[in-house]
């Protein structure tokens, strides 16, 4: 985890990821796609699954990562 250093500007959800130590649902990492297709693209482009699956899963993996960090803050380091 980044505890001790700022995270890299980017969008690339699969970076980010292994960065945080974490394993992204597929349905959000679809959303990756989804956001380059949505923009650029003319046609419609539907979510990679409904906002309220997307929102709940971005919900616990906030709430699990969280827990993470707290976990680590209240670790002793053993520098040796």
């Amino acid at each position: 985890m980044l505890t001790d250093r700022q995270p890299p500007l980017s969008h690339d959800l699969a970076r980010l990821q292994l960065l945080a130590g974490a394993k992204l649902p597929d349905e959000l990492l679809e959303l990756q796609d989804f956001a380059v297709k949505a923009r650029y693209s003319p046609m419609d482009t539907p979510l990679p699954a409904s906002r309220e699956c997307l929102l709940a899963l971005i919900q616990q993996l906030r709430a699990e990562l969280e827990a993470r960090l707290e976990e680590e803050r209240s670790t002793p380091r053993s520098d040796g």
